[in-house]
């Protein structure tokens, strides 16, 4: 993803780097920047921002957005914070990428910040000890894990995490989406996956299917487009290994044991029931049948 961002940035400011008001020395030192090291998921957002205001025209957000890009971007380590605590502008962009309501996503207040930052903590030692590996890869995917509130009233639309192609390496959780520390755990892996499967489209759609088709989804009530099929029935299969992998280790305190069963069953049902509207009525790239196929030869080794 680093070296896609890193080439398209380098043939647009060589294409339109001078209307842009973008030094040719300082788009090479950005261009080697970015090969060069893990990068904030909010400069793939500058980017994808820069690129649309240059296709509608307005130059001079492109120009502001350009400046933002020149700036330094430190994203050493995985950084947990609420919405809101990040540079002017950022939080809206946030917002505007990662869900279709920017309004559902407050800032928590102090109480309810520490004790999802706690939680997250607490996930992340849950994985540690029970499956190293899986906490190891999302430490590599995620820079970012953004804190948000989701809307109080339990009628309101709502979500309990979001990840967005255009902020590659964030996900956004809902402080209120998950009470306890094996749904964190669980959210983890299911949001980091996303992020997984946006790096394998690097080059390119995993499903050939139009964005108009819509389907029956494991993990939503509206109609999903195929890709959101997809998506959905992958993440299902990555939370039912996290859970399998934390209960043979023996890391689920027994009293989460029933809880995480059954978790485990509705993952179960969950996968059979996405990846039959996929075997159906998919047409999948010869890359997305590859990676369909790694998470059906390990739901058939988990049966």
């Amino acid at each position: 993803m680093r070296e896609r961002l890193a080439a398209t940035l380098d043939y647009v400011f060589g294409e339109v780097g001078e209307e842009l008001g973008v030094d040719r020395a300082e788009a090479d030192r950005v261009v080697s920047e970015i090969r060069a090291a893990p990068q904030s998921p909010n400069r793939f957002g500058a980017y994808y921002e820069m690129v649309l205001a240059i296709e509608s025209d307005e130059l001079d957000e492109a120009r502001a957005l350009a400046s933002e890009l020149m700036a330094p971007a430190d994203a050493s380590g995985l950084r947990v914070a609420a919405i809101e605590d990040r540079a002017p502008g950022q939080a809206e962009r946030y917002r505007r990428l990662l869900i279709s309501e920017p309004g559902m996503a407050a800032q928590p207040d102090a109480t309810l910040l520490a004790e999802t930052e706690e939680r997250i903590d607490a996930a992340f030692a849950l994985l540690d000890q029970g499956f190293p590996q899986m906490s190891a890869e999302i430490r590599e995917l995620l820079r970012e894990i953004v804190i948000a509130a989701g809307p109080e009233d339990p009628k309101a639309i709502t979500f309990d995490g979001a990840s967005s192609y255009m902020l590659w390496g964030a996900t956004l959780l809902n402080a209120r989406g998950q009470t306890n520390v094996l749904d964190t755990a669980q959210a983890l892996a299911h949001e980091s996956g996303h992020n997984l499967l946006f790096g394998f489209c690097a080059s390119g759609s995993l499903v050939e299917n139009a964005d108009e088709e819509v389907f029956s989804s494991p993990l939503r009530k509206d109609p999903r487009p195929m890709d959101g099929v997809f998506h959905a029935t992958y993440v299902v299969a990555r939370m039912h290994q996290t859970l399998t992998r934390l209960l043979a280790s023996g890391a689920v305190d027994p009293a989460d044991r029933e809880r995480a069963l059954a978790d485990l069953a509705a993952h179960q049902r969950n996968f059979a029931a996405g990846d039959a509207v996929i075997r159906e009525n998919g047409r999948l790239t010869p890359l997305g049948a590859e990676v369909i196929e790694t998470a059906r030869a390990y739901m058939a080794s988990a049966a």
